[in-house]
Protein backbone atom coordinates (compact mmCIF):
# COMPACT_ATOMS: atom_id res chain seq x y z
CA UNK A 1 0.00 0.00 0.00
CA UNK A 2 1.30 3.61 -1.27
CA UNK A 3 0.95 6.00 1.87
CA UNK A 4 -2.72 7.29 1.70
CA UNK A 5 -2.98 10.64 2.39
CA UNK A 6 -3.44 13.47 -0.37
CA UNK A 7 -0.88 15.39 -1.91
CA UNK A 8 0.12 18.39 -0.29
CA UNK A 9 2.22 21.48 -2.49
CA UNK A 10 5.50 22.43 -0.95
CA UNK A 11 4.95 26.17 -0.09
CA UNK A 12 8.71 28.05 0.59
CA UNK A 13 6.66 30.08 3.49
CA UNK A 14 5.98 26.39 5.08
CA UNK A 15 7.96 26.85 8.86
CA UNK A 16 9.94 24.03 9.97
CA UNK A 17 8.29 23.08 12.93
CA UNK A 18 4.98 22.39 10.78
CA UNK A 19 6.48 18.48 9.54
CA UNK A 20 7.32 16.17 11.74
CA UNK A 21 10.96 15.47 13.24
CA UNK A 22 9.77 11.64 13.66
CA UNK A 23 10.90 7.81 10.94
CA UNK A 24 9.00 7.22 8.26
CA UNK A 25 8.49 7.28 4.42
CA UNK A 26 7.49 9.79 2.07
CA UNK A 27 6.49 10.12 -1.68
CA UNK A 28 7.26 12.85 -3.91
CA UNK A 29 5.24 13.56 -7.33
CA UNK A 30 5.55 16.27 -10.21
CA UNK A 31 3.24 18.70 -10.96
CA UNK A 32 1.07 16.11 -12.42
CA UNK A 33 0.90 14.76 -8.68
CA UNK A 34 2.68 11.20 -10.67
CA UNK A 35 5.33 9.93 -8.10
CA UNK A 36 8.62 10.18 -9.15
CA UNK A 37 10.37 8.88 -5.67
CA UNK A 38 9.45 7.03 -2.81
CA UNK A 39 11.64 7.51 0.22
CA UNK A 40 12.40 7.37 3.86
CA UNK A 41 13.60 9.33 7.32
CA UNK A 42 15.42 6.58 9.29
CA UNK A 43 17.48 6.68 11.82
CA UNK A 44 20.19 8.42 9.98
CA UNK A 45 18.08 11.49 9.00
CA UNK A 46 18.52 14.41 10.90
CA UNK A 47 15.22 15.92 11.92
CA UNK A 48 13.49 13.09 10.49
CA UNK A 49 10.76 13.07 7.35
CA UNK A 50 11.38 17.10 8.26
CA UNK A 51 14.83 17.35 7.51
CA UNK A 52 14.56 14.81 4.60
CA UNK A 53 11.75 17.08 2.58
CA UNK A 54 13.10 20.15 3.70
CA UNK A 55 16.26 19.03 2.04
CA UNK A 56 14.80 17.76 -0.93
CA UNK A 57 12.38 20.89 -1.78
CA UNK A 58 14.82 24.05 -0.15
CA UNK A 59 18.30 22.59 -0.86
CA UNK A 60 20.51 24.65 1.17
CA UNK A 61 19.34 24.29 4.79
CA UNK A 62 22.19 26.75 5.86
CA UNK A 63 20.32 29.86 5.61
CA UNK A 64 18.83 31.42 8.67
CA UNK A 65 15.24 30.16 7.80
CA UNK A 66 16.04 26.68 8.80
CA UNK A 67 18.87 27.01 11.09
CA UNK A 68 20.62 23.89 10.39
CA UNK A 69 23.17 22.12 8.01
CA UNK A 70 22.31 18.41 6.86
CA UNK A 71 24.88 15.96 6.38
CA UNK A 72 24.53 15.38 3.01
CA UNK A 73 22.45 18.30 1.16
CA UNK A 74 24.25 17.21 -2.13
CA UNK A 75 23.20 13.51 -2.30
CA UNK A 76 19.63 14.51 -3.95
CA UNK A 77 19.81 14.74 -7.74
CA UNK A 78 18.98 17.71 -9.74
CA UNK A 79 16.28 16.18 -11.36
CA UNK A 80 14.43 15.41 -8.48
CA UNK A 81 14.72 19.08 -7.13
CA UNK A 82 13.24 20.74 -10.55
CA UNK A 83 10.78 18.06 -10.54
CA UNK A 84 9.35 17.80 -7.32
CA UNK A 85 6.45 20.10 -6.40
CA UNK A 86 3.95 17.45 -4.32
CA UNK A 87 4.39 15.19 -1.35
CA UNK A 88 2.68 13.17 1.18
CA UNK A 89 4.35 11.48 4.35
CA UNK A 90 3.49 8.72 6.70
CA UNK A 91 5.06 8.39 10.17
CA UNK A 92 6.48 4.75 11.06
CA UNK A 93 9.06 3.39 12.86
CA UNK A 94 9.19 0.54 10.64
CA UNK A 95 10.43 2.39 8.22
CA UNK A 96 12.50 0.51 6.26
CA UNK A 97 10.03 -2.44 5.64
CA UNK A 98 7.19 0.06 5.10
CA UNK A 99 10.01 1.66 1.75
CA UNK A 100 9.72 -1.78 0.70
CA UNK A 101 6.48 -2.71 0.99
CA UNK A 102 5.73 0.78 -0.94
CA UNK A 103 8.54 0.21 -3.63
CA UNK A 104 7.18 -3.39 -4.30
CA UNK A 105 3.42 -1.92 -4.51
CA UNK A 106 4.58 0.02 -6.86
CA UNK A 107 5.65 -1.72 -8.99
CA UNK A 108 2.90 -4.31 -8.80
CA UNK A 109 0.63 -1.54 -9.54
CA UNK A 110 3.16 0.54 -12.46
CA UNK A 111 5.38 -2.43 -13.73
CA UNK A 112 8.71 -0.99 -12.77
CA UNK A 113 10.10 1.57 -9.58
CA UNK A 114 9.82 5.31 -10.21
CA UNK A 115 12.68 6.25 -12.20
CA UNK A 116 14.42 7.86 -9.49
CA UNK A 117 14.65 5.31 -7.23
CA UNK A 118 16.41 3.72 -9.91
CA UNK A 119 18.79 6.07 -9.99
CA UNK A 120 19.52 7.00 -6.36
CA UNK A 121 18.39 3.63 -5.12
CA UNK A 122 19.73 1.04 -7.44
CA UNK A 123 22.07 -0.10 -4.63
CA UNK A 124 20.09 -0.16 -1.65
CA UNK A 125 16.87 -1.65 -2.83
CA UNK A 126 16.66 -5.43 -1.85
CA UNK A 127 14.62 -7.55 -3.81
CA UNK A 128 11.44 -7.13 -4.16
CA UNK A 129 8.42 -9.43 -4.07
CA UNK A 130 5.43 -9.89 -5.85
CA UNK A 131 1.85 -9.30 -4.70
CA UNK A 132 -0.03 -10.27 -8.19
CA UNK A 133 -2.68 -7.77 -8.05
CA UNK A 134 -3.01 -4.53 -8.51
CA UNK A 135 -4.70 -1.60 -6.15
CA UNK A 136 -8.07 -0.09 -6.38
CA UNK A 137 -8.44 2.88 -8.67
CA UNK A 138 -4.61 2.47 -10.22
Amino acid sequence: MLVRKPWTQWDETLSFHELPGAMGIYEIADEDQKTIYIGFAGGNSPFGLRGELIRIFAGDTTDKKWNWRHPHPDAIPKALRDQARYYRYEVNHQYFGRWVEALTRYREDFESLPALNEEMDKDRIPSLGRYHWKSQGV
